[in-house]
């Protein structure tokens, strides 16, 4: 591994590490039998709740501790089987948690309102009463207490046991490759993304056909995971008395459904734009027959293959710094400390991803590197994640859950600050300066295109596993026909990525429902932040910290609302935002005639 985990513990496994794992598992034993007391006449223990809720945080933060550690562990090396040992037994610690967590809602919930009005107004819970608020709704959306802990219980071996089943096969699944220079090998599924960046068109060909074999040979595996996922949803949602499949998300994302419509009322209503923008950078590649193996293709301008590690972490370095001084000393900090393992190698997990501490407070960043600008991309979003983590270091952990929304919001910040940073960099060549702009090209395709496919395949699957499971032909159907619907005559027919259900691992957490439309979210409303930036100048960046400060206290609508100043649940705000990038698309357009005049 290259990142330093000697900040979680020393040692895999040692006495200390097995002495934490006690003390927690000892700690959720204690609690919920507290609980248990409390929930007798709750009204009358307000002090007893102040106490017990403080040393809840506080438990909250040690397990974040021990499954952000495990999460760096097996993602590194998904092949350790100790490692996925530990990971199956954290599953029965995350079993504990969730019965702790909804006795306390329960306590919550069964409050009057005076009652609970006191509660938070008690010092000592300063900036907790918009997650207890959170959880008092939730309360009414439980079953009784028994089906709650029974639910938990086989939540073990059900829906987060085909969920480990997916991550922990993906880790070891290879796909056989044929290079149009090198020849036949066989290639980790976690060198997939770079192999589809990769600006030799044969080689993306050849690798989606590899990927597609693979997965057409582990089909039933992977159509059983998600038809299992959404189910078990499916079933809970009714026994809770949940009407709509994507109210967990919706509530998730603290978001109103007003919100969602909006959003993807002004994504639909501007896809003439987004095809427009793939049609024009396929005629500038020369690409006939459009297909989604050219969704990610890099124009063809340097010869010298693309940024080393030490490259691509010195432009980002210089990027940031230049724009978001306070961001740049952040990130050399994280580099300087090895908080990133990106090493390209045999046994990693695809994808990347940001995971944290409560405890210490510090962030661990996971992907693979291959030399190419969509991985620098990669780590500036990654570091925005660690970054938001950073401003809001000093908030309690009721006050610093944040949703999936606004988290989204800061990681393509940061990209689009490396963006601002190359563009106004006099030193760089005009080419590098085409290569990012290219890429936030590239962005539009996948905000604009790529995540509404999935988002609207998601919600059709759902809307269709009422009925019963789907087949792996009609989930390939499936994807076929909604990327066709969203891309319109701009792919190629033939062209579309029927396998792209069971490649893209997004479908299969348990956690997070609709792990998709926060992309198109946070990428539009970070748009907002840098227009602002652009036109107000650097004070922009106090507002933007005030919104990261804030972002685990209150919902989307409110939060936007008191610093970047939109209505979010206007199809206005969003199409003005996809506006917006027309400046950045009339930049490239020109750029590439200078160029190539």
């Amino acid at each position: 591994m290259d990142w330093d985990l000697k900040s979680y513990f020393t040692e895999f496994g040692n006495p200390t590490y097995e002495a934490f794992k006690a003390d927690l598992t000892d700690s959720f034993d204690s609690l919920g039998s507290t609980v248990e007391d409390l929930l007798i006449e709750p009204e009358k223990k307000l002090g007893q709740w102040e106490t017990f809720l403080i040393e809840y945080e506080h438990v909250l933060s040690n397990y974040s501790h021990l499954a952000s550690y495990i999460s760096c562990l097996t993602a590194a090396e998904a092949q350790n089987d100790d490692y996925l040992k530990e990971q199956n037994n954290l599953a029965n610690m995350e079993a504990q948690a969730s019965k702790l967590g909804d006795k306390v809602m329960r306590g919550i919930g069964s409050m009057d309102d005076d009652t609970f009005a006191e509660l938070c107004s008690h010092e000592r819970l300063d900036n907790a009463e918009f997650r207890l608020e959170e959880m008092r709704e939730e309360a009414k959306r439980r079953m009784s207490d028994k089906l709650e802990a029974l639910a938990a219980d086989l939540g073990v071996d059900g829906l987060s046991a085909w969920s480990r089943l997916y991550f922990n096969t993906m880790g070891s699944l290879k796909f056989q490759y044929t290079d149009p220079e090198r020849g036949e090998s066989e290639v980790p599924m976690a060198q997939l993304n770079s192999l589809m960046s990769d600006g030799n068109r044969d080689r993306r060909i050849a690798a989606s056909a590899g990927v597609s074999a693979t997965f057409s040979e582990h089909q039933q595996m992977y159509a059983g995971a998600i038809n299992a996922i959404s189910g078990t949803r499916h079933t809970l949602n009714k026994r809770r008395g949940v009407d709509s499949f994507l109210d967990p998300s919706i509530r998730q994302s603290r978001i109103k459904q007003t919100t969602l419509n909006a959003l993807m009322e002004a994504v639909e209503n501007r896809l003439p734009f987004a095809r427009e923008v793939f049609r024009f950078r396929n005629e500038c590649l020369g690409i006939e027959n459009p297909g989604y193996v050219d969704l990610r293709a890099p124009l063809p301008i340097s010869d010298n293959g693309g940024p080393t590690w030490k490259e691509g972490v010195n432009l980002i370095s210089e990027s940031f710094n230049e724009v978001y001084p306070a961001l740049g000393s952040f990130f050399d900090e994280l580099i300087a400390k090895k908080w990133v393992d990106h090493t390209p190698r045999t046994g990693k997990r695809p994808g990347g991803f940001c995971t944290g501490s409560l405890a210490t407070r510090e962030s661990r960043i996971f992907m693979t590197y291959k030399n190419t600008l969509n991985d620098v991309l990669t780590l500036a979003h990654e570091a925005g994640h660690a970054w938001h983590s950073r401003v809001l270091k000093d908030s309690r952990v009721f006050a610093g859950g944040y949703p999936m929304t606004l988290a989204e919001t800061a990681s393509t910040f940061a990209e689009r600050i490396l963006t601002e940073g190359v563009l106004g960099n006099t030193r760089l060549e005009k080419s590098l300066k085409l290569i990012i702009l290219d890429a936030e090209v590239e962005h539009m395709l996948a905000f604009l295109l790529d995540i509404p496919v999935r988002f609207r395949f998601e919600e059709a699957l759902y809307e269709r596993r009422k009925s019963g499971s789907l087949s792996s032909t009609e989930l390939c159907e499936l994807m076929r026909e909604t990327q066709q619907k969203m891309f319109g005559d701009t792919l190629s027919v033939g062209g579309e990525d029927p396998w792209f259900w069971a490649a893209k691992l997004h479908f299969y957490i348990s956690g997070v429902q609709f792990y998709n439309y926060p992309y198109t979210f946070g990428y539009l409303l970070s748009t907002g932040f840098m227009q602002q930036l652009r036109e107000e100048g650097s004070g922009v960046l106090n507002t933007y910290e005030q919104f990261l400060e804030q972002s685990g206290r209150m919902s989307c609508e409110e939060v936007v609302r008191a610093t970047h100043g939109g209505d979010i649940e206007d199809p206005n705000f969003w199409a003005e935002m996809i506006d917006n990038l027309a400046h950045p698309f009339a930049e490239y357009k020109k750029l590439l005639q200078e160029i190539y005049a």
